[in-house]
């Protein structure tokens, strides 16, 4: 029965993921750009973690909509699962997912707050471990313009698990020149599993970080990305 419900989620999902995007209203286009592109592995890890939970309501498979929504100065996808009876869509869980560091939340309806999913940290990737003591060169990511990086790049000094991000130069950053220091303190895996430049422990339980908010910044090894603003 496990196998049956699976592929018909699993259809489901591939179904979502082709229309869901086209959903969005004329006000919500200019939020983030290709939203079911960037969100939809984190949809499908976190859909095909919950299996169980999905059973077919009267026949009806599990579905969901996405849209795009602002919160704590932070872009999220919204996703609400639950089932489409032709009258109307009823909502059984909500998560959102960070656009920056695709973390997965699920939503506290009764204290309108978000909560980490517990995968996020778990998500051990090999290739997204500290790299060793040395010097890198990494492409800044601007969260304002989804991740693109413009051309600019900085040089990361790494020394047991202390780090320093240097501006190379040659961009358009204001007020920065290069060899200006941007960032520096420890390297901490945040709660929500991402890697962060932070300068206490209590740094890695914050709620806000990287991108536009007061934060510490987040590294992403694997893709050789710092993120700022």
């Amino acid at each position: 029965m496990k196998h049956s419900v699976y592929l018909a989620l699993m259809l489901v999902l591939n179904a979502c993921s082709n229309t869901s995007s086209q959903q969005l209203n004329q006000n919500q286009k200019d939020s983030i750009p290709e939203v079911g592109a960037w969100a939809q592995a984190s949809i499908n890890h976190y859909m095909e973690s919950h299996i169980d939970r999905w059973n077919l309501a009267e026949g009806v498979p599990v579905a969901y909509i996405q849209a795009t929504e602002i919160r704590n100065q932070r872009n999220y996808c919204v996703v609400k699962i639950g089932y489409d009876t032709k009258l109307r869509f009823v909502t059984t869980q909500m998560i959102y997912i960070d656009s920056i560091t695709k973390a997965v939340f699920e939503y506290d309806n009764l204290n309108d707050s978000l909560i980490p999913w517990p995968q996020n940290a778990s998500k051990d990737n090999v290739d997204n471990e500290i790299p060793a003591n040395g010097t890198y060169q990494f492409d800044v990511a601007f969260a304002e313009w989804q991740g693109k990086s413009m051309g600019e790049k900085v040089k990361l000094v790494i020394k047991n698990k202390s780090i320093k991000v240097i501006y190379n130069g040659g961009g358009n950053l204001s007020n920065t020149k290069k060899g200006d220091v941007i960032a520096e303190g420890k390297i901490m895996k945040h709660k929500t599993g991402v890697w962060i430049i932070g300068k206490q422990p209590s740094d890695a339980q914050l709620d806000e970080i990287g991108g536009c908010t007061d934060g510490p910044p987040i590294i992403d090894f694997k893709e050789k990305k710092f993120w700022m603003c």
